[in-house]
């Protein structure tokens, strides 16, 4: 088993964790603007009529 000092990153478990934690975060974040400004031009001005 790997201890904390032998990882590539030099990072502890815990600080890899928080890193990750913030990573998906702004991934969701980037991915949620870009979702909305679609649906609030669909609103404003449908290209696909249902």
């Amino acid at each position: 088993m790997a201890s904390d000092s032998e990882t590539l990153s030099g990072l502890t478990h815990g600080e890899a964790q928080e890193i990750h934690r913030y990573f998906v975060k702004s991934a969701i974040l980037m991915s949620l603007f870009p979702f909305l400004a679609h649906i609030s031009m669909w609103l404003y001005k449908p290209w696909l009529a249902f």
